[in-house]
């Protein structure tokens, strides 16, 4: 396709009709604690070594097939299109 294909305008604004309640939401409303923990589980994880990773993988497989032998259901949620790109 060509690049005129689309209807689209490098220079325009963004409509100021907008509704507030769709605009993006600011990340600083996100919990505090919540961010905190995630960033000390991040650095945690990255600190691991190798045979302590194979570790978990396994204990994260074992509780999974305990699960599903219970009874339990794995759901598969569709991406969120409005996320950006996973990092």
């Amino acid at each position: 396709m060509a690049d005129n294909d689309y209807d689209y305008d490098e220079n325009d604004e963004p409509a100021d009709d907008e509704p507030e309640s769709e605009a993006a939401e600011p990340e600083a409303e996100a919990d505090p604690a919540v961010a905190a923990k995630a960033r000390s589980e991040a650095m945690e994880a990255e600190s691991l070594s190798p045979s302590a990773k194979d570790n978990l993988r396994r204990q994260l497989e074992e509780e999974m097939e305990r699960f599903l032998a219970s009874g339990g259901r794995i759901k598969e949620v569709p991406p969120d299109p409005d996320a950006g790109p996973a990092l």
